[in-house]
């Protein structure tokens, strides 16, 4: 009997051990700042906000939009650089958003660190004289850009491989663990946009692999607001953008 007991002590033990460790880990276990900054390309200004966050700017041809794209957590400002030149190419303009702790920008990624520095990103768009913005928000970055939307209303909210919440994520993958008392970071996209009347572009791959469709499909399904689907086929969680994300983009930002 007083082994059993002992058994029960120690799997406690190391039970407790691990939730702890997740616990003060957890960020270094969503966030993935790559190594690396890139100076921003011809074209592109570099663009400091108030709180010393950068973002890469190109200006929109005369009534057209500019998209804020947001990337994704083991990206950078500088990545994403084919849609960015689709997007101008089409006449548009571009504002890709820095996040605290990734490279060319200083802090550490939180979720309201990040969601500060978007916000004073936008009104450092708007200070600039720009008025019709596009969101477009891929992996993490959709859970950025529905934040942000709670906030500041875009046009169209494009939301490109999205989670429900990053609550419903960590689920997926401990779910041994009562990751809602413990997550820090919750990035609830479902709550950040209730209630909007935004219109919502959704897309997913259905061979992705790293935020399966159906988390998209949580989302999109509980959005009462003006919304279309778009699910991929054979698209991967990288690559929507090459498997007609790219067309369905650029028709529906033609449209505002």
């Amino acid at each position: 009997m007083i082994w059993i007991v002992r058994t029960l002590f120690a799997l406690l033990a190391v039970y407790l051990a691990f939730a702890t460790l997740v616990f003060v880990g957890q960020r270094k276990m969503i966030y993935f700042p790559p190594d690396h900054y890139e100076a921003p390309p011809a074209g592109f200004s570099e663009i400091t906000a108030t709180d010393g966050a950068i973002g890469w700017h190109v200006p929109a041809l005369e009534g057209k939009p500019t998209v804020m794209v947001f990337h994704g957590n083991a990206s950078a400002i500088d990545n994403n650089m084919h849609i960015f030149r689709e997007l101008v190419s089409a006449g548009y303009g571009v504002w890709s958003v820095g996040y605290p702790g990734y490279p060319g920008n200083t802090g550490s990624p939180t979720q309201s660190a990040i969601s500060a520095a978007a916000l004073l990103q936008y009104d450092a768009l708007c200070e600039l004289g720009v008025e019709n913005i596009v969101f477009y928000g891929t992996s993490l970055g959709s859970a950025v850009a529905a934040q942000l939307a709670a906030e500041r209303q875009p046009d169209l909210l494009i939301l490109d491989a999205p989670f429900n919440s990053m609550t419903d994520m960590t689920k997926m993958h401990m779910r041994f663990l009562p990751t809602q008392i413990l997550l820090k970071d919750k990035w609830q996209s479902h709550e950040a946009i209730a209630g909007l009347s935004v219109p919502i572009i959704w897309l997913h791959g259905t061979k992705d692999q790293v935020i399966p469709l159906a988390q998209g499909q949580k989302l999109f399904d509980g959005y009462a607001g003006p919304k279309s689907a778009h699910v991929l086929r054979g698209a991967h969680h990288t690559n929507t953008w090459f498997h007609g994300g790219r067309e369905i983009t650029l028709e529906a930002i033609s449209k505002l």
